[in-house]
């Protein structure tokens, strides 16, 4: 099996526990997973993998964390074309653009002729028994073929 790589942004601990739990998944069923933090990751070796999971926080009113800002912009010079995503992320209904970072990768993404698997499962701050399973059924869906 071909390694998936895992690419996280975390603040508060909530997405690093998110990505930990789909390591855990994509390993159970025998995937070699890649784990990054996103300021360590390299968007120019995205294209090297078949299937990517992006997992980011949206940051205050719909921001991109600080710290996937280059990661972003190198998104611009990277093709895509045959790699498949999937998005996951935490956020707050609180705020007024709740997830919003996570249709900002989708965008852009696709924009670089990735395929997104799915609509991103956005989260709203910790997750919960529901939420792990759209998880789950995402994960599945980019294992699927």
């Amino acid at each position: 099996m071909e390694e998936i790589k895992v690419i996280y942004a975390s603040m508060s601990g909530r997405n690093q526990h998110l990505a930990e739990y789909v390591n855990n998944f994509l390993t159970t069923k025998g995937y070699p997973v890649i784990n990054e933090e996103i300021s360590q990751s390299d968007a120019f070796t995205l294209a090297d993998y078949k299937k990517v999971i992006l997992i980011s926080y949206t940051y205050h009113d719909g921001d991109l964390p600080d710290e996937a800002l280059d990661f972003y912009d190198d998104l611009n010079d990277v093709d895509l074309t045959g790699v498949e995503f999937a998005l996951i992320g935490s956020s707050s209904t609180t705020h007024e653009h709740f997830g919003r970072a996570l249709d900002r990768y989708f965008k852009r993404l696709t924009a670089k002729q990735a395929t997104v698997i799915a609509a991103p499962v956005k989260i709203d701050r910790d997750p919960q028994a529901t939420d792990y399973q759209r998880i789950d059924a995402l994960l599945n869906a980019l294992l699927a073929d």
